[in-house]
């Protein structure tokens, strides 16, 4: 990374496709009623924390947890008991969280990276990202919500850098990145920043490539992680998910993965990599999370990777509907309003 700092190239995420995400894609097709909360969260949460146990035996080291995830205690008891047992040192993993949107307040940035270590059970983090550009009204709701609406702050990202800038200096995080961001608001925060983000971590895929801002954030030194890499497929808030494209099943990944031997999703992961992106897909299956991680053994031609560039359509699956109109919305291009 641009600070002399290495992070692994394929780490293992631990968003759950029933958590609450899904309320930033929803809020806006619930009308004056607010969105029902997961009443199986913790089950989940243990699933994923197991997950995450099972990856670390499979070799990843990197594991990219957020506080919106709502599992990150689960997931700090798996760690505790892989480094206490010796499968693994703290120093050999790379623990990225994200500040939610709710904690912008850069009062309350100290406060909540503290309680995702805490959380987590880790006297520092290796990553931290802030989750997106929006704020969010402060307090412990991760969707506030009035009359259907979600309720926003006026935080300018800028001062919520600054404090995260403070964390470094802390100690409390080694590195600091961004999540979610546009072209313009990462300019913005180029010019008004003391520490360059280490990552910018964004949704790309075969059909939402973002080359122009890959490009522009490797320009500027900063590398890139990669979420929804095989295109989320579980997500809940897909529409019509019988019709839609798929991009596991796309009639251009078959032929590769034929042509490789490989399954679909290592070829997906394979293009990441050879992109020169890092990487972060998750799964429940064990078989799943073995295979994700043993792509280092086969390289796609320049052929291949033009191939799957030509699948690019720009198709957004995260796309914070909910949070239309916000100020600082990343994805609303055509808001003249926006601030960036």
């Amino acid at each position: 990374m641009n600070n002399g700092n290495e992070m692994p190239i394929i780490g293992f995420g631990t968003w759950s496709s029933s958590n609450d995400f899904a309320v930033l894609e929803k809020v806006e097709q619930q009308g004056q009623k607010k969105p029902k909360q997961n009443s199986n969260n913790n089950e989940e949460s243990e699933k994923v924390a197991k997950a995450v146990g099972i990856a670390i035996d499979a070799g990843y080291r990197h594991i990219d947890c957020a506080h919106l995830y709502k599992n990150e205690k689960e997931i700090g008891q798996v760690l505790k008991k892989k480094i206490e047992s010796g499968v693994v040192k703290r120093e050999n993993l790379f623990i990225t969280s994200k500040l939610w949107n709710t904690y912008h307040n850069p009062d309350t940035v100290c406060c909540a990276c503290q309680q995702t270590l805490n959380d987590l059970g880790l006297e520092y983090l290796d990553m931290y990202l802030m989750h997106t550009p929006m704020g969010f009204q402060t307090g412990e709701e991760l969707f506030p919500i009035c009359q259907g609406e979600l309720l926003y702050s006026d935080d300018d990202f800028l001062n919520t850098w600054q404090a995260m800038e403070d964390l470094v200096e802390s100690k409390l995080c080694k590195n600091i990145g961004i999540s979610n961001f546009n072209k313009k608001q990462i300019k913005r925060l180029l010019k008004n920043c003391n520490i360059i983000p280490q990552t910018l971590q964004i949704e790309i895929h075969p059909y939402l490539t973002q080359k122009e801002l890959v490009n522009y954030a490797k320009c500027q030194d900063i590398c890139i992680t990669a979420y929804a890499p095989v295109g989320s497929p579980k997500r809940p808030w897909a529409k019509n998910p019988d019709k839609e494209r798929i991009l596991l099943k796309d009639y251009k990944i078959l032929q590769l993965s034929e042509k490789h031997k490989r399954t679909p999703a290592q070829i997906l992961l394979r293009y990441q990599i050879q992109c020169g992106h890092a990487v972060i897909p998750k799964s429940m299956d064990k078989k799943h999370i073995a295979e994700n991680i043993d792509i280092f053994d086969f390289e796609l031609s320049t052929e291949d990777v033009l191939n799957i560039d030509s699948l690019n359509h720009n198709l957004r699956y995260f796309k914070f509907s909910g949070a239309s109109g916000h100020p600082y919305h990343p994805f609303e291009q055509s808001n003249e309003t926006q601030k960036c």
